[in-house]
């Protein structure tokens, strides 16, 4: 699943979703997707808190760049350990 596909199946609502929220077609994309879409998600939904709308396509670098920095903040917290 690209970054277009898995940002189309998440916005799936009858009535809409604001940036960052959650969704049932959110959580259903995020069980069912492979692990490395799952964090892909979760980390477009963070960067639309952070930017306070909706992830497109063209927002992918930003929002892998984002993933990044969640991955280095997770390794950081388990080194701690």
């Amino acid at each position: 699943m690209n970054f277009a596909d898995l940002m189309a199946a998440a916005n799936e609502s009858k009535s809409g979703r604001n940036p960052g929220q959650w969704t049932p077609a959110a959580c259903r994309v995020w069980r069912e997707a492979d692990p490395e879409a799952s964090r892909l998600l979760e980390a477009a939904l963070l960067w639309e808190l952070a930017s306070g709308r909706h992830a497109k396509p063209n927002d992918e670098a930003e929002v892998r760049e984002r993933r990044r920095m969640m991955d280095k903040a997770t390794a950081a917290i388990k080194a701690k350990g």
